[in-house]
């Protein structure tokens, strides 16, 4: 298996294997696979800056949505506006863009140190990884944020490779830190600075001044988006949102840091097997040759401390932890791989003969959910698709808004009702003077009765396979 891998070093265009693997595991899956996960609240805001002019705040159907900045939303209602409305394609296809620009540039940072086989490798593990895979179907901001972290990480690897790093390289580097920080706020930037000012302490503390400049620079960009939306009482949101307010201790504590321990080994793989060895090998050429320069090994040990570094803060952060934080360090991971498998496919094949099995197992399982189960048994992953078609068919006939309860409301069915959408209270909707249509819970359905019994309730559509009604709320009880 090992040796028929390596033949793709006969490649003549290497670079259409990783595009092919990308596009293997793209479709159908992204095609069937109907809005889930945070989709419907990056759709909702973005709905919310087309249809309500609210770009820079971004709100939630009518209600303020401040935890972090939200780049995604935004390109996808820039994209949105462009084709004429925002719908899940104005999400998914720059996502799917950002997806394989990531997988492009692991390869082609590879491709600079290594073998055509070597980074073919590295791209197909990170899109192989048990963390990356889902994000074919599931367009969230994780993958925007690595991207944008690892194109930095690129510009600033080959500026100091080439001992070039220009102003021009820093400005870039500045830019792309701001941008990762404007998609989930600045926590996940740690990646980059803990990563790279630890090499840089290392082995380029000329840089330090530049360093340190550009970080600042793209901190001010990012904290200037807090400054310019501030509310006093976003604090508490910001605190929440940072995992800052909800700490934990003594046994729940070893205990969640166990679990995200856990977590790692598995959805990180194939790159929990070659990891370890990656870090004594990088250690051990470090000490012996802490004045020379070598490419591959330099990239071997500021890829290690990219990946480690911030994930080791993650390890011992006071609050709940989950393994998609650390999505910024898989991109490193898989270059890790690749720099491994070039060096240890000869000296240690079963090693790199593990990874790559481990790795054709689970891209063939997800070929397999992609190829086999979607198409053959489709209503299973359209849920929100389904029942958003029905609330929609509500609406054709009651033409209107549609009001929903807040966060208790899944946003991701919501995604296929093309009318406004509005987020209220229990106390505004039981004060409606107009004839109107909701989705509500069983419970928030009932509490309305009680609270407001003059109101006529008519349920209009149950939702398959969901927990909500379409209810037709008439004032007064009549029409």
């Amino acid at each position: 298996m090992l040796s028929r891998f390596s033949r793709l070093e006969q490649s003549r265009w290497p670079v259409l294997w990783v595009i092919g693997l990308f596009l293997a595991q793209a479709i159908p899956a992204t095609i069937i696979r109907a809005s889930n996960l945070e989709e419907g609240t990056v759709l909702a805001i973005a709905r919310g800056a087309v249809e309500d002019g609210h770009w820079l705040t971004p709100f939630v159907y009518g209600e303020r949505f401040v935890e972090r900045p939200v780049l995604l939303s935004w390109i996808t209602a820039f994209f949105g506006e462009l084709t004429g409305g925002v719908t899940l394609w104005s999400l998914r296809i720059p996502h799917l863009c950002f997806f394989l620009a990531g997988t492009l540039l692991i390869y082609n940072l590879l491709r600079s140190v290594t073998g055509k086989s070597a980074a073919i490798f590295g791209a197909l593990c990170w899109i192989s990884m048990p963390v990356v895979a889902p994000k074919f179907i599931n367009a969230e901001p994780d993958i925007v944020l690595a991207t944008l972290l690892f194109a930095a990480f690129c510009v600033w690897w080959q500026g100091t490779a080439d001992k070039s790093m220009t102003f021009g390289r820093w400005l870039c580097v500045s830019i792309l830190i701001a941008l990762a920080g404007l998609t989930k706020g600045p926590q996940p930037v740690a990646y980059f600075t803990l990563g790279v000012g630890a090499y840089i302490l290392l082995k380029q503390r000329d840089q330090i001044p530049a360093f340190i400049a550009a970080n600042l620079c793209s901190g001010l960009i990012i904290g200037g988006w807090y400054a310019i939306i501030y509310h006093p009482s976003d604090m508490e949101t910001w605190e929440a949102h940072s995992r800052l307010s909800h700490t934990t201790n003594g046994l729940a504590t070893i205990l969640g840091h166990l679990d995200f321990v856990k977590s790692l080994a598995i959805e990180f793989l194939p790159g929990s097997i070659l990891i370890a060895p990656a870090v004594l090998i990088a250690v051990r050429r470090w000490r012996n040759t802490r004045n020379d320069l070598n490419t591959r090994n330099d990239l071997l040990l500021a890829a290690i401390l990219y990946s480690v570094a911030c994930t080791l803060v993650l390890l011992f952060w006071p609050g709940k932890v989950a393994a998609r934080y650390a999505m910024p360090g898989t991109m490193t991971l898989a270059v890790i791989c690749g720099l491994m498998f070039e060096s240890w496919r000869h000296s240690h094949p079963k090693v790199i003969a593990s990874a790559l099995v481990v790795t054709y197992l689970i891209f063939s399982a997800l070929l397999v959910r992609g190829w086999v189960a979607m198409p053959f048994w489709p209503h299973l992953f359209q849920e929100s698709r389904i029942a958003g078609t029905a609330i929609s068919s509500v609406i054709q006939q009651h033409p209107g808004p549609l009001y929903v309860i807040g966060s208790s409301t899944e946003r991701n069915m919501l995604v296929y009702v093309p009318s406004r959408i509005r987020a209220m209270t229990l106390d505004d909707l039981a004060r409606l003077q107009t004839d109107s249509i909701a989705v509500l819970l069983p419970e928030e359905r009932q509490a309305l009765a009680r609270q407001a019994p003059t109101l006529q309730l008519i349920d209009r559509a149950d939702l398959a396979r969901k927990p909500y009604s379409v209810v037709e709320i008439l004032p007064n009880g009549s029409r």
